[in-house]
């Protein structure tokens, strides 16, 4: 039993929590600052009381990596080192009320999520923001500006992805570095919560509602719901086995899901005493919790290595009540090892019986006596073995109908060797029928399987034979010579025959040659990957799969003739627009090099260098996929600029770039708030015709003098 250690109870709202370097952890609360502790004895290492973080606080993330803390007071982030307290940066935002940011991991990227429902990109070593990611609602609402209850409310990353939910519960992706790839989900119609990546292929969701929601995301496969029976999803942790994922809900709590069998397999894994508000896994595999009575408490969750442990000590009782304590154990290595123990057990004690060395058997067992999910196993064997000589005389007489009822009932008799020679027999006199049925000979394969006829058990495959003879050696030399088309034409009026072992193996077969096809496109061995599609392009079953991986070829091939040419805005336009090619080494080797120039371009931006954009870029600035991206850091650039001469009180020059970020890319928010500061510093009005003032499209800056007098 997992047993909650309370570690801290503080005297204010505990707002944040998260795990950092050198096994510490931090949390914020509403009033009392930040504190950092230990988690070997949840003694407190550092207290931090910061001036500006307090009640008007609306946002708060840390950084695991960097040792940072942002947080924002409604339109204004800080960026603050928890080292010594000292302010990094302050970022002041134009977009509405921070109410959301999330840190990404392994990257310079802080991601803000506003009461207008706006997501937007920072670096947390610059004072602009450099893109709008997205804005909620996703779907066309009437008067959108009305909406007085938009939100952003659940963050994500993964890789070079981030997802975000709003207003409406749409989720959107995106490549961060490329703002490309954009896929938006609508499954729930309700808010959502609770976002986390399972891997490169899955998102988790939680909502309101109180569901679960599996997205497979690049096979476009339909969502998977798991209702919990709770609401208002609020966390969604991954546990450190990547199977399993905890929830905690408007409950007091935990929920354990298998996202393998897609359903929970513990709706009460833990209960504490009041409802539960956050909760977090450190690298030590430690749980801690914060409940709503702001009480912070420490669960140590078990591991393989305490199965490994029992294992070593051959206590193989507590091996078994510790998996049976934890689901999270179920199905590991350890597990499957102790079950291998417990068999040789088992069969030790069947032999011992078959001996009648009852005494023996009872010692074998007796270490398991209190395992709950043995007990019972264990107590039929003695019981099934009291009808042992009953089932020796019916087996001599060959009465084999009543010897298979009798191990039907008593499952312990199947161990034995007059079990398993009759399987042996029935084995050989099926294959002898088949081999009648074959020649035309249906009344001998009956009278060679008649007596199996009453046999409960072998009902359904004396039944293929039998009854379906004719469709049955079709259906078998079909799958013996791979006719996949006659295969499928028996199958639709005999479904029976899709439980034929030889069927289920070259199905079987038949998904692993698709997976290696794919690793083969993945690896660029293009001439292998076709000719195995053409052998198998007969293939009913797999026929659109055949499809979409040759076509996947073809993009390669096109992929690799503009690589070889130097042609890389080619490239990385195919790249966007064919999501399947993110396992391709050549894509990972362009993908790198694009976040490494955007990078540079970033840094360039935040200095108002467009000059260096420009050339850093070059001909990648007009790379359609992703002119968002180009034209966002051209933005920043002239943003910068604009900011850096009012600062100096340099208004002439200030209105002349204004003037030209209009002719270039039009009046947005971000140039509106800024045309209001220079207003309101020079009491001047800026003089904008009507046709400024009309919207344009984003894109409108490749026609501009930026670009063509590049």
């Amino acid at each position: 039993m997992l047993i909650p250690q309370e570690c801290l109870r503080t005297r204010s709202e505990i707002t944040a929590i998260s795990s950092l370097k050198d096994e510490k952890i931090a949390f914020s609360t509403r009033l009392h600052g930040v504190k950092l502790f230990s988690v070997q004895d949840c003694s407190v290492t550092k207290n931090l009381s910061i001036e500006l973080l307090g009640y008007k606080t609306t946002a708060l993330a840390f950084s695991l990596e960097q040792n940072l803390l942002a947080f924002a007071n409604e339109t204004v982030i800080y960026i603050l080192n928890l080292e010594n307290k000292m302010i990094l940066q302050t970022i002041r935002t134009n977009d509405g009320v921070v109410e959301i940011l999330s840190f990404v991991p392994n990257s310079p990227y802080l991601i803000s999520g506003t009461n207008c429902g706006r997501v937007m990109k920072y670096r947390y070593d610059g004072r602009s923001q450099l893109s709008r990611l997205c804005s909620f609602p996703y779907s066309s609402i009437k008067h959108r500006t009305r909406i007085k209850n938009n939100y952003v409310s659940a963050l994500a990353s993964h890789g070079s992805y981030v997802a975000s939910s709003g207003y409406g519960g749409a989720i959107t992706l995106i490549k961060l570095n490329s703002l490309s790839n954009r896929v938006t989900i609508e499954a729930s119609k309700v808010r959502i919560n609770a976002l986390c990546f399972l891997n490169d292929d899955t998102l988790i969701s939680g909502n309101i509602d109180g569901v679960i929601q599996i997205h497979t995301l690049k096979k476009h496969k339909p969502v998977k719901n798991i209702n919990t029976p709770f609401t208002n999803i609020k966390n969604i942790l991954l546990m450190p086995n990547g199977k399993h994922i905890m929830v905690s809900a408007d409950s007091n709590k935990l929920i354990l899901i298998d996202t393998q069998l897609e359903k929970v397999v513990s709706s009460d894994y833990l209960i504490f005493a009041d409802k539960v508000e956050h909760l977090i896994v450190n690298a030590r595999n430690e749980l801690f919790v914060v409940l709503q009575n702001d009480e912070l408490l420490k669960i140590t969750l078990p591991t393989v290595e305490d199965l490994k442990s029992h294992i070593l000590h051959n206590s193989l009782d507590q091996a078994f009540k510790l998996v049976e304590s934890d689901p999270m154990l179920q199905g590991t290595r350890e597990h499957k090892r102790i079950e291998v123990l417990y068999e040789n057990l088992y069969t030790q004690a069947i032999n011992a019986l078959i001996n009648s060395n009852a005494k023996e058997a009872h010692r074998v067992t007796e270490i398991l006596q209190d395992v709950s999910s043995k007990k019972d196993e264990i107590s039929s064997i003695f019981s099934a073995f009291k009808h042992y000589n009953r089932f020796k005389t019916l087996y001599m007489e060959k009465r084999y109908a009543l010897c298979y009822a009798m191990c039907d009932k008593h499952p312990a008799l199947k161990r034995t060797h007059q079990f398993k020679k009759m399987e042996e027999t029935f084995k050989e006199a099926f294959s002898f029928a088949q081999k009648q049925i074959l020649i035309g000979r249906e009344d001998v394969a009956k009278e060679i399987l008649s007596p199996y006829a009453t046999v409960i058990s072998k009902r359904q495959i004396l039944k293929l034979v039998l009854t379906h003879n004719k469709d049955f050696v079709d259906f078998s030399k079909a799958v013996q010579s791979k006719d996949y088309l006659t295969i499928e034409k028996i199958l639709k009026n005999n479904e029976i025959f899709a439980q034929i072992p030889t069927y289920i193996a070259l199905k079987s077969s038949t998904q692993t040659l698709l997976q290696d096809i794919e690793t083969l496109i993945n690896e660029n061995k293009l001439e292998d990957a076709t000719e195995e599609i053409k052998r198998l392009q007969n293939t009913p079953t797999i026929k659109d799969e055949l499809k979409e991986l040759y076509k996947t070829c073809k993009v390669v091939q096109r992929l690799n003739e503009n690589y070889e040419q130097n042609n890389f805005k080619v490239c990385y336009e195919i790249i966007d627009t064919q999501q399947n090619l993110d396992k391709l080494q050549l894509t990972k080797m362009l993908e790198k090099h694009w976040s490494k120039i955007i990078s540079q371009c970033e840094e360039f931006a935040l200095k108002g260098d467009v000059k260096s954009i420009k050339s850093t870029l070059k001909e990648l600035l007009q790379v359609e996929t992703r002119v968002e991206k180009t034209g966002d850091l051209l933005r920043v650039s002239f943003h910068t600029k604009i900011k850096a001469l009012l600062a100096k009180r340099n208004f002439k020059n200030a209105e002349n770039i204004i003037y030209s970020y209009i002719d270039i890319f039009g009046i947005d928010s971000e140039l509106s708030f800024l045309m209001k500061t220079y207003e309101k510093m020079t009491h001047t009005k800026l003089a904008i015709t009507l046709h400024q003032e009309k919207s344009i499209p984003r894109d409108h800056w490749l026609r501009s003098g930026l670009i063509i007098n590049n």
